[in-house]
């Protein structure tokens, strides 16, 4: 297994300042008939830096979420000889150390991969995932006590995350009044997740997400259950929350929404579905970074001013 510790620079540019390095990703999802199967392609290389904030943005059914799972190692590339590497930059005592995890997908170094997935990456997912049995205080906690974080320092990282996300009476930093609505905080560190709402359920999967300080947040349409405003805000309070990580962690957001992605990103990875002979697939087919953004990303593909204009046009 190859594991390489690198010093911790900042040149633009340098590997090293990268979280996340793919190419060559082919994955195939649905059974043996070609016809039946979904392609998913990112036919170049896709460097993604430290501290960034990027999106995936295209319409439903250009393999978004199918991207997301496999950069967040919740699923195995199903052609692992075919791609060409896929390595992620983790800091480990003051140290940032490189995993090949195409090596530890082949060498079926299961473990590993569920430990960088613990340690190093948080999800927001559509569906939120919070565990039923538990209190909102206990979900958010529970990402700290894996990874031994407990007592006074767990509890204190909690009570600032449901502050900074509307989710007690005390207003997070550089909220205006009545951001988040009302909030009926009697005890909602004590509630139970299926008592509430669709936006405050959202929240706390976000809050969940980012408490253990990963080096990776996946966010998956935040606005599914959050309005857009609210989502909004949300998304400010995460983007501050990154940037006082002193701009170690990176967040990857998937989205429909072209105004959010414009506003948040650093860097818009835009997808687009297509049908081919053999059945459906989705293809990354543009990668674009905001002017001021320092980026170490490499993309062949066609270049093209709006990619997705036909999928976004009015009506």
């Amino acid at each position: 297994m190859s594991e390489t510790a690198v010093p911790n620079t900042d040149r633009a540019g340098d590997s090293r300042t990268l979280v996340l390095d793919i190419e060559g990703l082919t994955h195939c999802l649905g059974g043996k008939n070609a016809k039946d199967q979904f392609v998913l392609s990112v036919p170049q290389r896709l460097r993604i830096p430290r501290g960034s904030f990027v999106t995936l943005l295209g319409p439903s059914g250009c393999g978004k979420t199918t991207l997301l799972s496999i950069l967040g190692l919740l699923r195995r590339p199903s052609d692992l000889h075919g791609l060409v590497r896929f390595s992620m930059w983790v800091e480990e005592s003051g140290t940032w150390k490189e995993y090949d995890l195409k090596e530890a997908y082949l060498g079926r170094r299961s473990a590993l991969i569920e430990k960088l997935r613990r340690r190093y990456i948080g999800f927001a997912l559509q569906s939120g995932e919070l565990l039923s049995a538990l209190t909102v205080r206990e979900n958010i906690a529970a990402p700290l006590q894996l990874n031994g974080v407990v007592g006074p320092q767990c509890w204190d990282r909690v009570a600032e995350l449901m502050r900074a996300f509307g989710l007690s009476p005390d207003r997070p930093v550089g909220a205006a009044a009545g951001s988040w609505g009302s909030v009926d905080d009697s005890n909602l560190a004590y509630r139970r997740v299926n008592k509430l709402s669709g936006g405050e359920y959202q929240r706390v999967a976000l809050a969940r997400a980012i408490a253990h300080r990963p080096a990776l947040v996946f966010v998956d349409e935040p606005t599914a259950n959050l309005n857009r405003e609210l989502a909004r805000h949300a998304l400010l309070q995460l983007q501050r929350l990154q940037r006082e990580a002193e701009l170690t962690t990176t967040v990857l957001m998937i989205t429909h929404e072209v105004e959010l992605a414009e506003e948040f990103a650093d860097i818009i990875i835009h997808m687009k579905p297509q049908m081919t002979e053999t059945g459906a697939a989705g293809e990354v087919v543009d990668i674009r970074a905001k002017a001021d953004a320092e980026c170490v990303l490499e993309f062949d593909g066609p270049a093209a001013t709006d990619p997705l204009a036909d999928h976004y046009a009015p009506g």
